[in-house]
């Protein structure tokens, strides 16, 4: 990192020293064109100064994990005010609001990890949505993190509507330009992500099975990619027969589809068991006869991939 530029203490212009090239982001837009470089910069720069006089605004930042910045987009009628500003600590925030609640803005700010409680910024109130450490305890409860959340906030959600995702044709679009590219057969394809932070990683041969087993049984078989945003990647995920997946944050994203949805549980290295929190039956935008949930603490990879494949 050569240098970072803050707007409301959070850091918003980024100049990033690669072997090659440098990379400039400003609000988490990437600009790389040489000639404009400096102009960027300046407008950037003179953006956040005159930022610094602007007094009495409320700045919510999201620091937590893909799953919950879902939550936090579906139910943004529980804490979304009209006149605050949104920033997302990771470039997935944006990309999720931009699905699920895309009337509200989100900004990149970069790592604001160190954000652990409300501060005064120049007159402006700058708060974690939830912080990381009030997270981790409400997951100590082992309820299930809706619940949590709507209690955190002092909210009844039984009559609560729930945004659903709404694809931008130019997303869809990009998205299946790049499955194209790819040569995947959009017709008939199944959906497989085998990664995620939240998990521990299942061994190679299950995965290897489970796309031998797809392919005898004539699917084209997909491997979620960094090549697709997230929001691609649900516009992609609509048109599959199925998904299978190990549980992570873009199951959450993708939950509400309705197309069969098999979902994997391991070891977390916070929570023994995750799936108590965080079972996708919980959540009430899902179709609950299209998840099917397994946990490899009570069932063995055999016993799992002869389930799944009982119902594909």
């Amino acid at each position: 990192m050569q240098r970072e530029v803050h707007l409301f203490g959070l850091p918003v212009i980024r100049v990033v020293k690669m072997e090659f090239c440098e990379k400039r982001y400003f609000l988490g837009i990437q600009y790389r064109v040489k000639k404009y470089a400096q102009r960027y910069d300046s407008f950037a720069e003179a953006f956040a100064a005159n930022a610094r006089g602007v007094h009495n605004r409320r700045v919510k930042v999201i620091i937590n994990n893909t799953g919950e910045a879902v939550t936090y987009a579906r139910t943004h009628a529980l804490w979304y005010k009209p006149d605050e500003l949104v920033f997302g600590s990771r470039f997935q925030h944006a990309d999720i609001f931009r699905l699920f609640a895309p009337h509200i803005p989100v900004f990149y700010c970069g790592d604001a990890a160190e954000l652990k409680e409300p501060q005064c910024i120049n007159g402006n109130h700058v708060e974690p949505l939830l912080t990381s450490s009030r997270l981790l305890a409400m997951n100590n409860r082992g309820k299930p993190f809706l619940q949590s959340w709507a209690e955190y906030m002092h909210a009844d959600v039984s009559s609560l509507s729930y945004s659903r995702a709404v694809i931008p044709p130019e997303v869809e679009r990009s998205a299946l330009a790049k499955a194209q590219a790819l040569r995947l057969n959009l017709d008939n394809f199944v959906f497989l992500s085998p990664v995620a932070r939240s998990c521990e990683a299942l061994p190679p041969a299950f995965w290897d099975e489970i796309e031998t087993s797809l392919r005898a049984r004539g699917y084209d078989v997909f491997y979620n990619s960094p090549l697709f945003s997230i929001s691609e990647a649900y516009a992609l995920a609509s048109h599959a027969r199925a998904i299978i997946a190990l549980r992570s944050g873009l199951c959450d994203v993708l939950c509400d589809l309705p197309i069969p949805q098999f979902i994997i549980y391991s070891h977390n290295k916070f929570h023994n068991d995750l799936q108590p929190m965080y079972s996708l039956k919980l959540f009430p935008w899902v179709t609950e006869e299209l998840i099917h949930e397994y946990n490899v603490l009570k069932q063995d990879s055999i016993g799992i991939s002869s389930s799944i494949f009982s119902h594909i």
